[in-house]
């Protein structure tokens, strides 16, 4: 079964951009107090990802079509977003106003949503012909 497509690929590279931009937005409006801004920046951040995710994710399941109900791409995210966020610190980046417990604690949660995702996706996965949808095999 191929788990790194083009588009999964092409969306990582997207969202690796949007992960970088938005980092770069957040911790400047942190510093300045600009807590409109903040909300305007995640607001804008949510629906470029979930653009590119519903373009890439469409057309990955166009050319593929892979039984994983939006696993990879999730997972993908949840990898790229918090390895950004880690380097950011790293790098000394961030906000005097931020600390590396408020990343942990996000890829905790979030974390804990992929696993439940995951969960689901073995079992459709489960109830799948190698990867594929059983109803879209014998239509």
């Amino acid at each position: 079964m191929t788990v790194l497509t083009k588009n999964l690929r092409n969306f990582a590279i997207f969202f690796l951009v949007g992960a970088i931009v938005f980092r770069f937005c957040l911790s400047h409006f942190i510093d300045n107090h600009s807590y409109p801004l903040i909300w305007t920046s995640a607001v804008i951040f949510f629906v470029y990802n979930f653009g590119i995710g519903w373009y890439f994710g469409k057309k990955d399941h166009e050319t593929l079509p892979i039984f994983d109900i939006g696993f990879r791409f999730h997972l993908v995210t949840y990898l790229i977003f918090n390895i950004v966020s880690e380097i950011w610190f790293l790098m000394g980046f961030q906000s005097q106003f931020e600390t590396i417990v408020s990343i942990h604690c996000t890829a905790i949660i979030w974390g804990t949503f992929v696993l439940i995702h995951g969960i689901f996706y073995l079992i459709a996965r489960r109830r799948s012909i190698n990867g594929l949808n059983r109803s879209e095999l014998f239509e």
